[in-house]
């Protein structure tokens, strides 16, 4: 006879009337093994079970409006922290919103997880609800890309995805998730199997280290190589890449580069590993003609292709690499060094002081060098931007140098920033003066638009202190076009960071101006009334409104300071700003008149080409086309820092 007493409802134990255990408790646990504190995404239906688990298990989830801007923001958030970013997203258009997030951190070697639905195997290929399948989307860009249909595989997946994300060169790994496998009772009614409930999952399997790759060191003979080679060098350089971010090795490079008096370039994530205000610190645009003189370079976590000419010019160059994925076969080489930068150039200091070697006579000079050539090309950088400070529309190059001289002035220039704009992304990074690694940040060789609202976002949750020094995040139209609803989560979590929105009217315009004509001639006469262009003066700081945020309107060069200054002091206090920037479109990129654009553009007639267009033609493939048989005249490059004017003519008398 059944007893029907009532019992209270807070005196039923959870697993009595619910689905608890399930295979996400088990993901969920997993997670947290690994040192997962928060992940990034949209729930839905088929993940509902997952996402609450991870929330009940202690984990953050932070909801995005679109996936892509939590791919992005855990992508971000590997950055800052140096351990894997989690992202997560519903079957269909969830795993489809994320896939332009993993391809970034794909190119740019960073660990992020991304867990994503999936429908059950046996409907596999028909016509369901949002169908998607993540091993056809992801397999190519992860490095570790699984579908978990059964329980007992979420656990030990989990530990496989986290020590291959975790091993050079890093990346990102994608776990689908079928709703078949999240309505399984666990533990299984009958016999585990015989891998176990866990099929062989170790919990803490590496103690303290789980989740982390051990750091391996170098051969101790091409230590010594090394080291002779920079002895015998007269002009040496060192460039500092990704790997000395990742291998959390900017101490150790400051200190080797003080020990052995060698001048340093920093490249992408590794910006400010070499505080920018050190003398030993050589940037690669202002102190271009002193690189170009050196005789060797040590190159130290260096991922050299396209935006390093691939290695054309170079020199010879030694090689330091967690991996040999990344020792280049089209640089020569004279000694390459597999292992940690970190515990490399630990092992190059211990044998510099273990043989009590000196800097070789002659290298205080091209120290001295270096510098000069340093601060020379930033004082004439400055001064080129000071020439616009009357420019109206504002001009980037003056933007670029007013926005860092508040962050120089309020914050000390400990600033995080996110490149994302296309245009302003060519005139910033020569004011930025970093501090520390990882400072700056950017679409990596993805070269995407639109990534700078999430990376903001991870970044901040990344790293607490920048409470104290708000993230500048660099936008274009065309990017926060693209992901700027997604300013409501920043507001929402009260993050501090400043959107500012370079306002060009939209999608790459410079190329109208420079390319097309200025009503788009070049195009055909359906889409010459509006080319590719966006509104005239679209207000992005009218977003602030709609959500209650902090918004600022630029017109002229005088506005910039004040209304960046009100605007990091409302991120201070927990509102992120957006500052809308109207600017002169006629301003451009200069790699609109670099060989690989004038290329892409060979198939536009001549005579219906912009002045600037034809000048790039001319100038890169004068030996191509018979300009010569036309009556074409030799022309010059233009400078892309003076914006285009009616009627320019850059024939050469």
């Amino acid at each position: 006879m059944t007893d029907n007493k009532k019992i209270p409802e807070q005196e039923i134990p959870w697993g009595e009337l619910d689905l608890h255990p399930n295979a996400s408790t088990y993901l969920a646990e997993a997670l947290v093994e690994h040192g997962v504190e928060i992940a990034f995404g949209v729930s839905g239906g088929h993940i509902w079970q997952m996402c609450d688990e991870m929330s009940l298990a202690g984990i953050k989830t932070i909801t995005v409006r679109h996936e892509q801007t939590g791919a992005y923001a855990a992508e971000a958030y590997s950055k800052v922290t140096r351990k894997p970013g989690v992202c997560y997203g519903t079957v269909g258009p969830g795993v489809g919103n994320a896939l332009s997030g993993i391809q970034q951190a794909h190119e740019s070697n960073s660990p992020v997880l991304f867990l994503g639905g999936g429908n059950s195997p046996e409907s596999d290929y028909l016509p369901v609800i949002q169908p998607s399948y993540v091993l056809d989307l992801f397999r190519h860009i992860t490095k570790y890309c699984q579908r978990l249909v059964e329980p007992s595989m979420f656990k030990q997946n989990i530990a496989r995805a986290f020590m291959a994300m975790q091993s050079y060169p890093k990346g990102p790994a994608a776990l689908e998730v079928p709703g078949s496998a999240l309505f399984r009772p666990v533990p299984p009614k009958g016999p585990a199997g015989m891998m176990g409930q866990h099929a062989l999952y170790q919990g803490k399997w590496l103690r303290e280290k789980t989740g982390d790759a051990p750091e391996p060191g170098g051969d101790p003979e091409m230590i010594a190589k090394a080291i002779k080679l920079l002895w015998e060098s007269k002009k040496p350089v060192i460039f500092a890449g990704d790997g000395v971010h990742w291998a959390n090795a900017a101490a150790e490079l400051v200190e080797f580069a003080e020990l052995v008096k060698i001048p340093v370039v920093t490249r992408r994530i590794a910006r400010g590993s070499m505080p920018e205000n050190h003398p030993l610190y050589l940037d690669s645009r202002t102190g271009r003609a002193a690189i170009s003189q050196s005789d060797i370079r040590l190159g130290l976590g260096m991922k050299i292709g396209l935006f390093d000419n691939w290695g054309k010019g170079w020199g010879p160059t030694i090689q330091v690499n967690e991996g040999w994925e990344h020792i280049w076969t089209y640089v020569d080489t004279p000694a390459a060094i597999v292992g940690s930068v970190r515990i490399v150039l630990k092992q190059m200091m211990e044998y510099i002081r273990q043989n009590n070697l000196k800097p070789p006579a002659g290298r205080d000079e091209w120290v001295e060098t270096c510098r000069k050539v340093q601060m020379g090309g930033l004082d004439a950088r400055r001064a080129k931007a000071e020439q616009y400070k009357d420019h109206t529309p504002v001009h980037y190059g003056y933007l670029a140098k007013k926005a860092w001289d508040v962050c120089e002035s309020v914050y000390g220039g400990m600033n995080r920033v996110i490149l994302d704009g296309y245009t302003i992304s060519d005139f910033a990074p020569a004011f930025i003066q970093a501090r520390f690694s990882g400072q700056i940040m950017d679409a990596s060789e993805y070269a995407g638009v639109g990534h700078g609202v999430g990376m903001a976002i991870g970044a901040a949750f990344g790293d607490p202190e920048s409470k104290k020094h708000p993230i500048l995040a660099l936008m274009g139209d065309a990017g926060m076009g693209i992901a700027g609803m997604d300013y409501e989560t920043a507001l929402i979590h009260k993050l501090p960071i400043v959107y500012l929105v370079t306002e060009n009217r939209g999608w790459l315009t410079g190329m109208k101006h420079v390319v097309y004509g200025e009503h788009w001639e070049a195009k055909g006469p359906q889409d010459q009334a509006h080319g590719e262009e966006g509104v005239d003066n679209a207000r992005y700081d009218k977003l602030c409104e709609i959500f209650g945020g902090h918004g600022e309107y630029v017109a002229k060069p005088d506005e910039i300071v004040p209304a960046l200054t009100r605007a990091f002091k409302a991120a201070e206090n927990g509102v992120p700003a957006i500052v809308n920037v109207h600017m002169d479109p006629r301003v451009h990129n200069r790699q609109l008149i670099a060989p690989s654009y004038a290329a892409s553009w060979a198939h536009l007639p001549w005579n219906k080409l912009a002045p600037r267009a034809k000048a790039a033609r001319r100038a890169w493939f004068g030996m191509a086309y018979p300009f010569d048989q036309y009556g074409i005249p030799p022309m010059s490059l233009p400078d892309p820092w003076e914006p285009v004017k009616d009627d320019e003519d850059f024939t050469i008398e």
